[in-house]
């Protein structure tokens, strides 16, 4: 049995979609990632772009994080690893140690910006120096957190019990 909609729930689809499409640029921006393109979106660039800002980066190792037009697709990102099919950020990978050696970051906090980043499954921050800080709390808040590696960070205090939240 097909039903047919009446005028007033098809004026209320129009308005709906046109209203989606008007919305779609400001949320989202298609950058090309490999032979394809994924959206990048806004509040999760910018959730990184927070993030950074709690880091002293003396080696250049950030660089490639801005928000210049050339820099918008944080997919690009020195140790940011994101979905191919929807541009998400699945994991940070930002220890000190790389393949061309010891560049270690400096942490001034860990930004609960973080916490936009809903489908993050992987946190590496091993080796930044964060100046004996305690572990905040909010990481237990990562729900889709399956790896977290915070050794040799100089992180300080007891371990948050908001810890045990992280089930994966």
């Amino acid at each position: 049995m097909i039903k047919v909609m009446g005028g007033r729930s098809l004026k209320l689809l129009y308005a709906f979609l046109t209203l989606f499409l008007h919305l779609k640029p400001a949320l989202v921006f298609t950058s090309g990632v490999g032979n394809g393109s994924v959206l990048c979106i806004e509040k999760e660039r910018q959730a990184l772009l927070e993030f950074k800002k709690g880091l002293v980066d003396h080696h250049g190792r950030l660089s490639s994080w801005g928000s210049e037009d050339e820099k918008k697709n944080y997919c690009n990102w020195e140790g940011v690893h994101c979905s191919n099919q929807t541009g998400r950020v699945l994991k940070l990978h930002l220890n000190a140690y790389q393949i061309d050696g010891f560049q270690r970051l400096l942490g001034m906090n860990i930004s609960p910006s973080l916490l936009e980043l809903h489908h993050l499954t992987f946190l590496d921050l091993s080796g930044i120096d964060f100046n004996e800080s305690p572990i905040p709390k909010f990481i237990g808040s990562l729900s889709n957190l399956k790896y977290l590696d915070l050794s040799w960070t100089n992180l300080s205090g007891p371990v948050p019990h908001q810890l045990e939240n992280l089930s994966h």
